[in-house]
């Protein structure tokens, strides 16, 4: 499990993190992290209905 964990964050950091950072810098770094934010949350409010 925690090889899996490993994989899937450096599949994250390769795919989402590093990209935003090197195309918009931090602010789009942190529109990716709300958008994230905001599916998360949505699927928990949709979960407690």
């Amino acid at each position: 499990m925690t090889i899996v964990a490993l994989v899937l964050v450096a599949l994250l950091l390769g795919a989402v993190v590093l990209p935003a950072i090197s195309r918009g810098g931090f602010v789009e770094l942190l529109g990716v992290a709300a958008i994230l934010l905001a599916v998360l949350l949505g699927e928990r409010w949709l979960r407690s209905r």
